[in-house]
């Protein structure tokens, strides 16, 4: 009886334990989110840059703005990064950014994109549409840019890209792309501006093209990271985002 009563126990602490253990690395790998309607993946580990993703960088506060930091603690830096578990399509995006987007450390980056890779869309290098914010460790003469990474890779090679440097005087500056099939348009304004409007117009482009593997084509999660580029900065980074939005 001794044994009849114990088998059973043996083995539901071993169909545990190995449930467990199977779940483990995801679970270390990454927190999640809920935030303006999606849920997001908080990266813990390896990104881009020279700092590891953390989700002690990425938290909402009480007005439920979300905050992005690159932190030092005890010379061990982390930075921040989050990807929708969802696949968005072809539509209007619009990030309200709250902080100097425009003179942070040069080491410093916001990016704000769709990027396939992160969901199994292509590879690293393609399917990816940016708004970033650096200097790019102060080698490009700018402090934004605008980029597009085709369909199909092409050895790192983007279909677009434009570098500008902007001065907002305003601490609040709305980022917006406008994503269809064959074109996408870029606008940054100063102040927080409604989808359907524009005014304060900072910088502005387009790129159209009949070739469609230039454009990505299939929905794709959407990132936002604060991260650091070829060095880490001089002091702590954060930016606030206040809202995101996303029109089909």
């Amino acid at each position: 009886m001794l044994q009849s009563n114990w088998k059973p126990k043996i083995v539901i602490l071993a169909i545990v334990t190995v449930a467990l253990l199977t779940n483990l690395p995801s679970a270390l790998a990454q927190a999640q989110i809920v935030w303006q309607g999606h849920t997001w993946n908080v990266t813990k580990g390896g990104m881009a840059g020279v700092a590891p993703g953390s989700p002690r960088n990425v938290f909402i506060d009480s007005k439920g703005y979300l905050h992005l930091k690159i932190t030092d603690n005890a010379g061990q830096w982390t930075a921040a990064q989050l990807f929708t578990v969802d696949n968005l399509g072809f539509g209007t995006y619009q990030w309200v950014v709250e902080g100097n987007v425009w003179n942070m450390d040069p080491n410093t980056v916001l990016g704000l994109f769709p990027y396939g890779p992160e969901n199994g869309i292509g590879v690293d290098g393609s399917n990816e549409i940016d708004i970033e914010f650096s200097q790019w460790a102060s080698t490009c003469g700018c402090n934004a840019d605008f980029t597009i990474y085709p369909a199909v890779f092409r050895q790192y090679r983007s279909s677009y890209n434009r570098d500008f440097t902007v001065s907002n005087g305003k601490s609040l500056t709305t980022a917006r792309m406008e994503w269809s099939s064959t074109s996408v348009v870029f606008t940054l304004m100063s102040g927080v501006q409604p989808i359907g409007t524009r005014a304060n117009v900072l910088q502005t482009a387009t790129y159209t093209s009949s070739n469609t593997t230039n454009i990505p084509q299939h929905p794709l999660p959407v990132g936002m990271n604060l991260w650091a580029y070829t060095a880490v900065p001089a002091t702590d980074q954060s930016v606030i985002i206040r809202s995101f939005e996303y029109v089909p």
